[in-house]
């Protein structure tokens, strides 16, 4: 089944020639995979406090529910529009994969962040020795 979406990925960082590149490398990547791109329009840096904020909007047509879970999941686009179908039918199994890869992601944050802030609470008590 082909789907028709929009994404919109937005970059965030600092000096204004990072984002501009880090732009190019994410179009460049969303090109190389499997999906047909209708249109693209990509936004100039803006200043954004101590920062620079762009965005690019993208509309393409790709084979399957897997595939535009897994362009989310790859590139984490800040929103996600369906144009086509406007209903989907599919099997169970993709709606099990999508939540088993959810449940597999989150673990794993969890654990970075968890892990983080062990080593945040022994820093600390390491400077309050000193």
């Amino acid at each position: 089944m082909e789907i028709k979406a929009r994404i919109i990925i937005e970059i965030l960082g600092s000096p204004v020639e990072h984002v501009e590149k880090v732009m190019s490398n994410v179009m460049t990547e969303l090109e190389k995979i499997k999906i047909k791109i209708l249109k693209k329009e990509i936004s100039e840096p803006k200043k954004v406090e101590k920062f620079y904020s762009s965005f690019a909007e993208i509309e393409f047509k790709c084979d399957g529910l897997e595939k535009l879970l897994d362009i989310c999941f790859d590139f984490m686009p800040s929103v996600v529009e369906i144009i086509e179908p406007k209903e989907f039918r599919f099997d169970p199994k993709v709606l099990e994969d999508f939540l088993n890869d959810l449940l597999a992601r989150l673990h794993k944050h969890s654990m970075v962040i968890r892990n983080l802030h062990a080593e945040n609470v022994l820093m600390k008590k390491e400077l309050k020795k000193n």
